[in-house]
């Protein structure tokens, strides 16, 4: 009996003895096969497939981020040394005298999962920061099947971690391995790296972090998302806390010190939570250069016109008009643009605010929606520069356009109210939003006429060849709608919307691009573009855009109402600023009880009330009269007049010498 014991016990010794051996011998075989395939170590510190965007305001503060951001490389032997202290701490305190792998952690991690009724390999991982840099270069590696069993927390991703790690370990010093860390861990919000993070939510480098700013970015290591000051201040503030009390625990830091940060745990200002501005920088990222932008590996800096102030107020405006004036079951959106009067846009709103995350449906330039009335000043701005007098009278009454091949189809519009005024004035018509007039208007002078206009000012949707075309029955974006505008506002100049001033590689400080600063150029007379503006200021004066009026300052523009009331526009401007807004469900149903000189002109009222209550002196808008117009149009020989009440489409041509015309022109009216 002895004799068996003592053979089985020395079979069993020697089995364990070979397997060990070939254990170590094919770790040994993993960790060769490891180490030949690893780079040099400059190549693991970045190994991103495209660069991150940082975008910047107009007095080139961060506003925003795009792509996955990183902050530039780190060294662990430059690190800030309270980050330092706090990566090591929480992460793996024996990270300097293990050899890349921690049994003791591993086997400690195992029992807390099982008893907290976990998986042995769920929750708690118990990996060394070596395995943790395993784990990341894992991911960046291989297919995507190889990706996403790195991704799992499993028997057979622990086995093969191991010998990576001691791989990692043998070829690179723990300076080298630490350095990888600080530089390609995700901590959240699209920062890869504690530069990035610190950039992303401090707007400051790692050396100037604070122990608290240092602890609550090394608590994010744990579970970015769950731990996220973004997502949940109260979360990562406990967090926090807990990193203090092991560094304090750790003798890392004294009681002194602890005591000092615990109680000013830091707070995530707005500006750097990627939501103020959301909007606008989703735009930049669509109107910059796409190969820059979606394709280049460098890092990026775009220096913008946005202004965090005036889209504060758009934000502000917006919420409180949601609270106030619209039914809280009710899905209407609201967005806006506001620029200055040479087409910089200031600010963006493609949606309610507290919708407004990176990606989101940005409907201020992805959203095409009839405009309605509000595409009136293309079909008066036509007629004005062919000469038709503000005061020419047109029968206000039913009627009825025969048009296409052969004039075999008909349209009969009808104005807002279905009521008729009989004989009115352009101007009253165009104050009024008289629907009948500008159908007869527009079919006077031609809708190629129109067409042309709109185009020229930047009107890129397809405009049909139909008379409704003067009701706003093609489809637009708020951007272009506005920024067509502001070409009125210029006098007849074409005005592009403009967002960003220069693209830079963000390492280099090396321009790459500078966004163009030429004139626009003249895509109607100055005689009419002012003459359009009085229109349109009437409008706000007299008609129905009452409500956009703002207390001593001159307002223009015009109101929309697409069909059914499916969309409710009000655009127009001061001789600062001009701000386009737009209201309507995604889904196209009807809005209720809601027209472009409603909400859409109090909303544009309050914006611009609130941005312009700095500017001195008040400027008024350069514009002129119908009588002015009559007289000033007898020496512009490019106009021709019509008799908008005969079949007649030329009578009245204008006769004056060219040469003494545009004499007596450039002397009374300059360019």
């Amino acid at each position: 009996m002895y004799t068996m014991l003592r053979k089985t016990l020395k079979y069993f010794l020697w089995l364990c003895l070979n397997l060990a051996v070939i254990v170590c011998l094919i770790l040994f075989i993993a960790v060769v096969n490891y180490v030949n395939k690893l780079p040099p170590i400059a190549e693991l510190l970045d190994d991103r497939k495209r660069g991150s965007v940082t975008l910047l305001d107009r007095k080139n503060n961060v506003f925003a981020w795009r792509g996955n951001q990183f902050g530039g490389i780190l060294k662990s032997k430059g690190l800030n040394r309270v980050l330092h202290d706090a990566i090591i701490s929480v992460e793996d305190r024996t990270f300097y005298s293990h050899y890349g792998v921690s049994i003791r952690g591993i086997l400690g991690a195992i029992r807390i999962n099982l008893r907290e009724g976990r998986g042995p390999f769920s929750g708690h991982g118990g990996s060394t920061i070596t395995q943790q840099v395993a784990k990341i270069l894992c991911l960046l590696e291989g297919d995507n099947n190889s990706q996403k069993h790195c991704r799992r927390s499993t028997i057979s991703r622990k086995l093969l971690e191991i010998p990576f790690a001691l791989a990692l370990e043998y070829a690179y010093s723990k300076e080298d391995i630490l350095s990888i860390y600080v530089n390609r861990v995700y901590l959240g919000s699209g920062a890869y790296g504690f530069e990035a993070a610190s950039e992303r939510y401090f707007n400051k480098n790692t050396s100037e972090l604070s122990l608290g700013e240092a602890a609550l970015l090394a608590g994010l290591l744990k579970a970015p998302t769950r731990y996220s000051p973004i997502n949940n201040k109260e979360l990562s503030h406990a967090r926090a806390l807990t990193v203090l009390k092991i560094m304090r625990d750790q003798k890392s830091i004294s009681i002194k010190d602890f005591d000092k940060a615990s109680k000013n745990l830091p707070i995530i200002k707005e500006n750097n939570i990627n939501v103020i501005g959301s909007y606008y920088a989703d735009w930049i990222m669509q109107d910059a250069p796409q190969e820059i932008t979606k394709q280049s590996k460098e890092d990026i800096i775009i220096k913008t016109y946005f202004d965090p102030k005036i889209q504060k107020t758009v934000d502000d405006t917006i919420l409180t008009f949601l609270k106030t004036e619209i039914m809280s079951k009710s899905t209407a959106q609201i967005a806006v643009v506001v620029m200055s009067a040479d087409g910089r846009v200031r600010a963006m709103s493609g949606g309610r605010p507290s919708e407004k995350l990176p990606g989101q449906f940005n409907r201020a330039y992805q959203a095409k929606r009839q405009p309605g009335s509000a595409f009136k000043p293309f079909v008066y701005g036509a007629a004005l520069e062919l000469g038709i007098s503000p005061n020419t009278v047109v029968m206000d009454e039913p009627t009825t356009i025969m048009f296409g091949k052969n004039n075999y189809k008909e349209y009969s519009p009808k104005n807002y109210d279905n009521r008729y005024l009989g004989p009115v004035t352009i101007e009253e018509a165009f104050s009024r939003s008289l629907n009948t007039v500008a159908v007869k208007v527009g079919n006077k002078i031609g809708i190629n006429r129109i067409k042309t206009l709109a185009k020229e000012l930047g009107i890129e949707a397809e405009i049909p060849n139909e008379p409704s075309v003067a009701l706003g029955s093609s489809e637009v974006n708020l951007i272009e709608l506005t920024a067509a505008y502001a070409g009125i506002l210029n006098n007849g100049k074409k005005t592009n919307p403009k967002g960003w001033r220069d693209l830079s590689i963000k390492e280099t400080d090396e321009v790459i691009i500078t966004e163009g600063s030429e004139q626009g150029f003249r895509v109607f007379s100055k005689l009419a573009a002012q003459s359009l503006k009085y229109l349109m200021f009437s409008s706000v004066e007299n008609g129905t855009g009452k409500n956009a009026a703002v207390s001593e300052w001159q307002i223009a523009g015009k109101t929309g109402t697409s069909q059914s009331f499916r969309d409710a526009w009000f655009i127009g401007f001061s001789s600062n600023y001009v701000i386009g807004v737009w209201m309507g469900n995604d889904d196209n149903r009807p809005l209720k009880n809601v027209n472009g000189g409603g909400l859409p002109a109090k909303i544009f009222s309050k914006i611009m009330e609130k941005i312009s209550l700095e500017l001195v002196p008040r400027n008024e808008i350069a514009m002129i009269s119908p009588d002015q117009f009559d007289t000033l149009s007898k020496y512009d020989n490019t106009a021709t007049k019509f008799n908008i009440q005969t079949q007649d489409k030329t009578i009245g041509e204008q006769t004056n010498s060219s040469l003494i015309g545009g004499l007596i022109r450039a002397l009374l009216w300059g360019d």
